[in-house]
């Protein structure tokens, strides 16, 4: 299902129909370099984990897979996530090697804070990236994060937090439509 429009992408839920792109995105160590997680074995293991994903029935949101509009080719994932009940709700993103440094997660970011604020009525997000992962850093810097400046130093982790209600993502350069 799609969730959301923007100028070349399509944000849709996750399917199964997704595992070989999203085995192929996870396969890569430079992708997976900055994100603590491992490769699937193999797209069926890709497979499972798409079937067992429960955000979408847990917090309603979820991560969404990013599909080129003009060729449908799978080329990642971006969106929204919230481990328990308590946690803060985390924007992450990941995109495949090929389609980096062309505004693919700026866009779809973007996308995500919308439906974060207008769909989910969320008025806080936090992000996160690794201190070497200036790419993502960046990323995050553009969409109006701010880095959380008590890290402790054994921290790899640098921390950010953008707060929707003061600082809305500008969507109208992006054509997003919430689907």
């Amino acid at each position: 299902m799609i969730v959301a429009k923007t100028a070349r992408l399509e944000l849709r839920q996750f399917s199964v129909a997704d595992a070989e792109g999203f085995y192929r995105l996870n396969k890569d160590p430079q992708v997976l370099k900055y994100t603590g997680d491992t490769a699937f074995v193999d797209v069926a293991q890709a497979a499972s984990f798409i079937a067992n994903y429960d955000q979408y029935r847990l917090t309603g949101f979820g991560r969404w897979s990013l599909y080129l509009s003009d060729t449908h080719e799978y080329i990642g994932f971006c969106g929204l996530s919230r481990p328990n009940a308590m946690a803060d709700v985390d924007l992450g993103f990941r995109i495949a090697r090929q389609h980096w440094r062309q505004g693919y997660a700026t866009e779809a970011a973007q996308a995500a804070i919308m439906l974060a604020s207008t769909r989910y009525g969320l008025s806080r997000l936090i992000g996160r990236a690794k201190l070497d992962n200036l790419a993502s850093v960046s990323t995050l810097e553009k969409l109006g994060f701010i880095a959380d400046p008590n890290v402790c130093k054994d921290d790899i982790w640098r921390h950010f937090s953008l707060n929707l209600d003061d600082n809305f993502a500008d969507s109208e350069h992006v054509n997003i439509s919430i689907i």
